[in-house]
């Protein structure tokens, strides 16, 4: 996903680092961080499925380069120490998020984008990080049922006999949930003011 980077959000932790180093010896560690710090999010962006799942990660993963700075090796490459670190936090954001919710995988996502269409336009981002949020806020059950119908492989008849019930209420289904996630889809363009 180009051009959306995570600047806004994290401007002002990067100042914060900033003024902390200046009152300590850390003065390196808010230069490497600025240097560095696109490659990161970039790193966590693409291995978690929503922005608002990758602040977090970024600000955990900014919390821990700094308290474990000491052990940073001058001269040696931080962007790769730094991502080794958003690694190890990303591994334990999705223990975290698998106890508490459905994480969907890309393949769903890539397939919803196409099916919803227009992901390719101008705005695709922004519709991509549309369907995101609007994904995020689906019924627990809505979620399901759509993990389950868009599983590589898996047959309609199969989701219908876990769902117990028809293979026309489970189409039925989904059609109404691809409705409501296109409608709010587009809400959430016209609130950030994207035209659709």
């Amino acid at each position: 996903m180009g051009g959306v980077p995570f600047a806004q959000p994290f401007t002002p932790l990067v100042q914060q680092v900033h003024a902390m180093s200046l009152d300590s010896d850390h003065s390196e560690f808010a230069r490497l961080i600025a240097q560095h710090q696109r490659s990161v999010q970039g790193y966590i962006l693409a291995n978690v499925p929503s922005w608002s799942d990758a602040d977090e990660i970024w600000q955990e993963t900014s919390v821990r380069l700094w308290l474990e700075f000491d052990k940073f090796e001058p001269g040696s490459n931080f962007s790769a120490w730094a991502i080794r670190v958003a690694h190890f936090e990303i591994l334990t954001w999705r223990k975290k998020a698998s106890r508490s919710r459905l994480i969907f995988g890309d393949d769903l996502i890539e397939c919803l984008a196409s099916e919803q269409g227009g992901f390719a336009s101008p705005h695709g981002d922004e519709r991509l990080k549309a369907l995101d949020h609007c994904l995020e806020h689906c019924p627990p059950h809505q979620r399901d049922l759509l993990s389950r119908f868009y599983e590589p492989g898996r047959q309609v008849e199969q989701v219908a006999v876990t769902m117990k019930c028809s293979v026309d209420a489970v189409y039925k289904s989904v059609q109404r949930i691809r409705r409501s996630l296109r409608f709010c889809i587009e809400h959430q363009l016209q609130h950030a003011g994207v035209s659709s």
